[in-house]
């Protein structure tokens, strides 16, 4: 099925591996050419449409049938002219069918509203939906995107082993709490070989900053201080570099902790004026957070996917900026 259905010309003959595939091709095509396609017979054999439009009197008919001996679906007759104009309100669409389309829309913003479903698809296709057909839409939609993000919580230890299988040497922790039912994911962090070598040859710098995670279940992206020190060589090498962040609440004395006495620098966007905050010793040019600003931004649109495609996209990202 080509990308766009947009003034699409039927060819007698064309196969359809599966009937749903027929009727996906059919559905697009009304739906982004505004045609009120009917369905007048369908069954196991055969599909018969016709278009309702211009009240009854538009000539587009298409008769599809079921080939046993190779299996498959072919356009066998067809009248590809339409007499009618475009339509607002289609009857081939249905909330189920609908809710695949939408279910970018709900991953993104689990609590879009009805009114603005309808607004969207009436904006993108110039169709439009009942308030009904639109909330049955979103819950089937939502249904299938939570599915999503619980499936691949369930395989995020195959995920661990996975990267730590094709990255030898690197550093991947998976944290869970025990529940009587099932483990209850907590943390994740991961350090790739390839990154931890690459640093050695950067500025002794590293940038702290974190991210609201907004997908189903939420969650922050953060940078992990303890388990970074011990893959950057522990506090005795990590002791002669610099930390940059944007003052958050408890991050000055949890660094310190860590690491007494290395030097902290503020970001000069979150700093108002502190001269105990510029010193000699950390001599760079990096005055502001930016490159971890940057790199939220980057994910910004990777914090609404379930957990493995997040990281997956972190670690593609991650791999193009080194």
């Amino acid at each position: 099925m080509p990308k766009t259905m947009v003034d699409y010309k039927w060819d007698v003959g064309t196969y359809f591996t599966k009937k749903e595939e027929l009727l996906e091709a059919i559905k697009c095509y009304a739906l982004e050419n505004g045609r009120n396609i009917k369905f007048v017979k369908n069954d196991k054999r055969r599909v018969r449409l016709r278009c309702i439009g211009g009240k009854g009197k538009c000539p587009w008919t298409a008769y599809c049938g079921y080939m046993k001996a190779i299996k498959i679906w072919q356009l066998q007759k067809i009248v590809d002219n339409h007499t009618c104009s475009r339509e607002f309100n289609l009857r081939v669409l249905s909330s189920k069918w609908l809710s695949k389309k939408l279910e970018k829309i709900v991953r993104e913003n689990p609590r879009v509203k009805g009114t603005e479903i309808r607004e969207k698809i009436s904006r993108k296709w110039n169709v439009g939906i009942s308030r009904c057909m639109a909330y049955r839409a979103k819950a089937i939609a939502a249904k299938n995107v939570e599915g999503s993000f619980k499936e691949q919580y369930k395989k995020i230890y195959d995920y661990a082993y996975e990267l730590l299988a094709r990255n030898p040497g690197s550093t991947v922790k998976v944290n869970v709490e025990e529940n009587e039912r099932e483990p209850i994911f907590k943390r994740f962090y991961a350090c790739l070989k390839a990154y931890r070598d690459n640093f050695i040859s950067c500025r002794p710098i590293i940038g702290l900053d974190g991210a609201f995670l907004k997908g189903k279940y939420r969650g922050e992206l953060l940078t992990t201080i303890e388990l970074l020190i011990e893959d950057l060589g522990g506090p005795a090498v990590c002791a002669s570099y610099t930390s940059i962040s944007d003052r958050q609440k408890g991050l000055l004395p949890a660094i310190q902790e860590l690491l007494p006495g290395v030097d902290q620098r503020f970001c000069v966007r979150h700093l108002y004026w502190s001269r105990s905050r510029f010193t000699t010793k950390a001599q760079s040019d990096t005055l502001v957070n930016n490159m971890s600003e940057a790199f939220n931004n980057v994910l910004l649109h990777t914090k609404t996917k379930p957990v493995i495609s997040m990281l997956e996209d972190i670690r593609l990202v991650s791999r193009e900026i080194i």
